[in-house]
């Protein structure tokens, strides 16, 4: 009899253990059955340049020389991410004056006799500003600058100071010294002027209307037209994103386009989702916060939609603005936000998505040590996977998983049908995706796949896992291996993780 209750208890607890076990498996590996599908007649609607993934690095890191542009490590990280744009400006583009001077001398009370009446100025300009101190970008740091672009294959994208004014418009005289320093060595660079100009009265106490600044960016064609830079791009206005308690952050790009379209060749606006001061873990991996984007470029272009002949890119983006949330940008929790931005932004046809920063701040791709962090790590692998044709997909999945799909970068695959399929699980658990559609033949795929993930699902960390095996960068950029997934049609995701596949011998012809 004793044997007997013994038998039964134990029957008992290994019936619950067995229960227990279908239940994990259940929650963990079964709750996300997704179908995806892909059709093979679309048609590319949209065709991005070489160069979408584009980084950024604040004005401000010119001082004190806190970046060394001729590091061998810094432009190897640099150069790994080419073909890019390299946007210098932010706020204290504003506050900039270049010295073709190795070693000039400046105070607002007086000029060096070895100074130009331009550069002395533009010096007794910024000193009526006394909110913020200028600074002076030498020649030899605009040398080093453009040498690192030629070194790399960068583009150089430079942010010329709007704040250096005459009676309501802006003088351009340190602007050709910069430009007769430029034609002369050859650099090639395209060009802006301003930064956020709708924010200006908020910072500096000075308004530049929107008419103003058409008038000066007129002004700025024209000077470029005549010092050798007829061929550079103009960029602007940079204004902010649109916000629903900010009526005049989208208005701005309205009346500007409205006067000043037929000279700039970008219409250019800056985004990011979160306030540094104030965000958490949670809001880097709430749909609420992935949503916001969509909607700011729906308003943005749906208000713009007249001028739709000309490009539209976002010069400045993060996760955070403020410099970046310290432990959250610059760890594995920006990175869904980041491989998300470039998915929504292809989707929707910007056609240049320049990362603030590349180097400092708190949302930087690379920390202070030249150690690359996640977001660099996640560009790599989008550069070295995803193409310039953005295709289209149908995916039924929770909004905890976001999917995007683009033609396969040439450069990886000779397969000529090849796509490259990216997305982000959000929750602790795993997701599955079915792959089907006229474009998959079969259920026998042979898929390339790499996992990015965070060692035991620390999203704070800045060490992350590809297919599982920790990624360093020591003296050189180590071999990113995918995993093959030889058959099958069924692609996953761990907890908390971004995916890239490659999947090949395709039905979508227009990827030729």
């Amino acid at each position: 009899m004793i044997c007997g209750k013994r038998l039964a208890t134990i029957c008992a607890i290994a019936i619950f253990c067995d229960i227990g076990l279908i239940l994990y498996f259940i929650k963990y590996y079964g709750n996300q059955k997704c179908f995806v599908t892909i059709d093979e007649h679309q048609e590319i609607e949209t065709i991005l340049p070489d160069n979408f993934l584009s980084i950024g690095i604040d004005a401000s890191e010119l001082q004190d020389h806190r970046v060394d542009f001729t590091k061998l490590r810094f432009r190897e990280l640099a150069a790994a991410l080419k073909p890019a744009h390299l946007r210098i400006g932010g706020t204290m583009s504003d506050r900039l004056i270049f010295s073709p001077k190795d070693n000039p001398h400046f105070s607002c009370n007086e000029c060096a006799s070895n100074i130009s009446k331009a550069e002395c100025h533009a010096v007794k300009k910024m000193c009526k500003h006394k909110e913020l101190p200028f600074f002076v970008l030498t020649g030899k740091k605009w040398s080093e600058i453009n040498e690192f672009c030629n070194a790399t294959g960068i583009k150089l994208l430079f942010a010329l100071n709007l704040l250096l004014r005459d009676n309501h418009e802006w003088n351009s005289d340190n602007a050709v010294e910069m430009f007769e320093y430029s034609r002369h060595r050859g650099y090639k660079v395209d060009w802006q002027l301003g930064n956020e100009p709708n924010s200006l009265h908020h910072i500096f106490h000075v308004t530049v209307t929107p008419k103003m600044l058409a008038h000066d960016f007129k002004k700025l064609r024209h000077v470029l037209d005549h010092h050798g830079y007829n061929n550079s791009l103009l960029v602007g206005p940079d204004t902010t994103r649109p916000q629903p308690n900010c009526h005049n952050c989208l208005q701005y790009m309205i009346d500007f386009l409205g006067n000043g379209s037929n000279v700039i060749n970008v219409r250019s606006w800056h985004q990011y989702y979160l306030n540094s001061r104030t965000a958490k873990l949670e809001d880097f991996w709430d749909p609420k916060t992935f949503n916001l984007l969509s909607d700011q470029i729906m308003t943005m272009k749906n208000n713009t939609e007249n001028y739709n002949d000309i490009p539209m890119w976002l010069t400045e983006t993060s996760s955070s603005y403020g410099g970046g949330a310290p432990g959250l940008s610059n760890s594995y929790a920006g990175s869904p936000l980041w491989l998300d931005k470039l998915g929504l932004c292809a989707k929707h046809n910007i056609t240049t998505v320049v990362r603030q920063s590349f180097f400092g701040g708190n949302y930087s791709l690379v920390d202070n040590n030249l150690e690359p962090l996640p977001d660099w790590w996640v560009s790599v692998l989008y550069k070295k996977l995803v193409g310039n044709k953005v295709l289209h997909l149908n995916c039924n999945c929770s909004p905890m998983q976001r999917m995007y799909v683009h033609c396969t970068n040439r450069k990886y695959t000779n397969d000529k049908t090849a796509i490259t399929i990216y997305a982000i699980n959000l929750e602790m658990g795993k997701a599955r995706f079915f792959l089907n559609g006229t474009a998959i033949q079969g259920k026998d795929l042979n898929i390339d796949e790499f996992i990015i993930s965070a060692p035991s699902n620390n999203r704070k960390t800045k060490t992350v896992l590809l297919n599982g095996w920790p990624l360093y960068y020591e003296n050189s950029m180590p071999d990113l291996v995918p995993h093959h997934i030889r058959y099958g049609n069924v692609i996953s995701m761990p907890p908390y993780s971004i995916g890239f596949w490659v999947v090949k011998n395709t039905l979508i012809k227009n990827c030729n």
